[in-house]
């Protein structure tokens, strides 16, 4: 259940980068993170060149593109080879589909505890207990209790 918010500044973007970088990032997640592509949503917004700017010079008078892409993961779910490796193949991919681009653009994973978030209106924890739950065979009953004494 990622998140993958991305930021794009280039002087030739159109809906088919914006789709394919949307992509791209979504197969990286799956790939290196092993995140599940059926819940992984991912944001693009773009920023026109004219107002990024690296070291006070905007990206137009710098003649690239730039992009940051934030990942949002349930903290502990992936160790540090796994972030590096989808860090790199990420920024790969975006100067692949970028163009020229700043070296000065980010790839962040950022991990957040798995009681502060969650979709569907069910934390990522309440996820993992009521699975192990299942497990266990008690999942109805328990889980309701669980959910009805406000245990978190």
């Amino acid at each position: 259940m990622p998140f993958i918010d991305v930021l794009i500044a280039s002087p030739a973007l159109d809906d088919a980068t914006i789709g394919e970088a949307a992509r791209r990032l979504t197969r990286l997640s799956t790939r290196h993170l092993g995140k599940d592509e059926a819940v992984t949503a991912v944001a693009v917004r773009t920023v026109a060149p004219q107002a990024w700017f690296v070291g006070e010079r905007s990206l137009v008078e710098h003649a690239a593109a730039s992009f940051q892409v934030t990942i949002r993961v349930t903290a502990g779910t992936n160790d540090k080879e796994e972030k590096a490796a989808f860090v790199a193949a990420a920024a790969r991919e975006m100067t692949q589909l970028l163009g020229p681009v700043r070296p000065e653009s980010y790839v962040i994973v950022e991990e957040v505890p798995a009681d502060a978030w969650g979709y569907d209106g069910i934390t990522q924890e309440e996820r993992v207990i009521a699975r192990r739950l299942e497990r266990a065979g008690t999942e109805g009953a328990v889980f309701d209790a669980y959910r009805r004494l406000g245990i978190r």
